[in-house]
């Protein structure tokens, strides 16, 4: 009896053995999960905290922070900093402008976890969306007729651009054959000054001559530094205009600029000034030179306003018809000369013939050309698509000088005057011009995916799955258990042996009373539960039996100030 008992229950700790150590790594395995994750933007506006906590964090190797800038943004990854502790905290520091990479206020970020499991197994959490905004101010938003408007002052100031938003849109709409048909973001502050911070800044000394009205910074996206009507319409427009034309090469900048002053209706009371007297002089620049805006101070006035007046020179003699259709070529994908030729029957030099004429100038005699470069910047890591048009919108000041400078705007620039080349020279520059034009779309192109294909190769998995000897040790174990447990049974339910017997003539009898049972166990009274209290890894008590004794927070910043991580680690030591 005794031997059978003891066979038994070492056949139970083999199979509990055999359970514990041998169990199928999917089922024994921990995987680690995300409970909560917190942005912290103490550091605006040079970086974005993300920080999480991670639920069975042993089983965690490593975490990477997956985010874009919908919806153009390249897909950017972040390490993530592990902490491991009572809990487990990842941290990611998301670069908003420093060096390269911006991700303009307003922006929406998608952005995702990716845990790396301790065998190997990736995990990714579902995709969320995080408003960058502008933290230093409470936003307030106006919607309507696909323009959302956000301010944090002066409402009646606000609803009034707004309307003015939605009239340019409709008008602007209408030249270009396109809608809205997304939420366009405007993001107003109430001067240059409260928006210190916000825009990328092209240099120290262009920041100090010009001041810059508004950019729009993503397709969706609006900034307007100042509240002014013209500011509104302009960038607003320059959304419209992407919708109508760009593609990969993007659109030269005197027709996307030129478009956007256009849609102002009183450019001239800003702009006219610098024309007029271009024109009076016959210094007005050529189509060529204003392929990308102007990085000089003092000819800023002048590159708006000739935008804008060969613009109005092209919807005047050839009709707005015409002029959309400029756009839908544009938006196929092609060269500068080649949507011209297609659409008005000459190239850029014949463009500049036209508007000098049209203007009663002669014909340009030389040609400076100084579109050496893509139009459009390389695309930056964290997907804004800023361009270098779109850095420089000016208004009323916008294209001003500084006082302290009035002679340098009378002048000739410096480079205006380096720019000047021989005839000959002029000849060849176009020809090389041309194959460059012809090359640009498809060399942008090949950029792009080389970029993108760089960002991310996709999500690591583990090795494939082999014979699955785990299942089959499991068997045995669970085999092992059950027979255990089969002759204790038997072996627990035979007739227990006699505490003495005495023998007589009669044969055999019990001697002695009857062995006294055992008391019953005793039971908790009525509503009663035994409650063993062990310490929640997120600062606050719990019983086993799932009533929460105290403190609720994920961490010690909520609602009691921050003690109950520490008490309960007093406790617990």
């Amino acid at each position: 009896m005794a031997a059978r008992i003891a066979v038994g229950g070492s056949l139970f700790a083999v199979g509990l053995a055999l359970l514990a150590v041998l169990l199928p790594a999917r089922v024994m395995a921990q995987t680690p999960a995300v409970i909560d994750t917190q942005m912290d933007q103490s550091n605006f506006p040079v970086s974005i905290g993300f920080s999480a906590l991670v639920d069975e964090g042993d089983a965690l190797e490593s975490a990477v922070l997956f985010y874009q800038v919908p919806p153009e943004g390249a897909i950017t990854r972040e390490n993530a900093e592990i902490t491991s502790g009572d809990v487990t905290r990842l941290e990611a520091d998301v670069p908003t402008n420093r060096g390269l990479t911006y991700i303009p206020p307003g922006a929406d970020i998608e952005w995702w976890w990716a845990l790396t499991s301790t065998d190997g197994e990736t995990i990714e959490t579902e995709r969320s969306l995080f408003r960058y905004a502008d933290p230093r101010y409470d936003w307030q938003v106006i919607s309507g007729s696909n323009i959302e408007l956000y301010y944090y002052e002066n409402e009646t100031v606000a609803e009034a651009l707004h309307v003015v938003g939605r009239e340019a849109v409709a008008r602007m709409g209408e030249l270009l054959g396109v809608t809205l048909d997304f939420p366009a973001k405007i993001y107003l502050w109430s001067n240059p000054q409260d928006a210190v911070g916000v825009e990328r800044t092209e240099s120290d000394t262009f920041e100090q001559l010009i001041f810059t009205g508004g950019t729009r910074v993503l397709a969706d996206l609006v900034h307007v530094f100042a509240p002014q009507p013209w500011i509104v319409s302009h960038e607003l427009t320059h959304v419209l205009t992407k919708i109508a034309g760009e593609s990969i090469a993007g659109l030269p900048a005197w027709l996307d600029e030129g478009t956007a002053t256009y849609a102002e209706t009183d450019w001239r009371s800003r702009r006219g000034g610098s024309l007029q007297s271009a024109l009076n002089n016959d210094a007005v620049l050529s189509v060529r030179s204003i392929g990308s805006a102007t990085n000089t101070p003092s000819d800023v006035d002048l590159f708006y306003g000739e935008s804008a007046d060969i613009v109005t020179a092209l919807i005047d003699e050839f009709g707005e018809d015409t002029f959309a259709r400029l756009f839908a070529v544009f938006k196929e994908g092609t060269t500068v000369d080649d949507a011209l030729m297609q659409v008005y029957g000459f190239d850029r030099d014949g463009l500049d013939t036209f508007y000098r004429e049209n203007r009663g100038l002669e014909a340009r005699g030389e040609t400076e050309d100084r579109s050496t470069q893509i139009e459009d910047e390389p695309v930056g890591a964290a997907g804004a698509e800023p361009s270098d048009a779109e850095q420089s919108e000016s208004g009323a000041g916008q294209a001003q000088a500084s006082p302290e400078q009035p002679e340098a705007q009378a002048e000739p620039s410096e480079e205006a005057q380096a720019d000047a080349v021989p005839d000959s020279q002029a000849e060849s520059d176009a020809a090389e011009g041309e194959a460059r034009d012809a090359s640009q779309v498809a060399a942008r192109q090949e950029a792009v995916e080389v970029w993108n294909s760089r960002i991310r190769l996709g999500p690591a998995f583990g090795p494939g799955d082999g014979f699955a000897w785990e299942i089959v040790v499991t068997a045995v174990g669970g085999v092992a258990l059950a027979l255990s447990l089969v002759l204790l049974f038997v072996a627990l339910g035979r007739p227990a042996a006699p505490a003495a017997v005495a023998a007589d003539a009669g044969g055999t009898h019990w001697q002695g009373p009857t062995p006294p049972m055992p008391p019953p166990p005793t039971m908790p009274g009525p509503g009663g539960h035994r409650a063993t209290s062990a310490a929640s890894p997120w600062g606050g008590w719990q019983d086993r039996s799932g009533a929460e004794a105290s403190g609720d927070g994920l961490d010690g910043d909520d609602a009691d100030g921050g003690g109950a991580d520490a008490e309960a680690d007093s406790e617990r030591s």
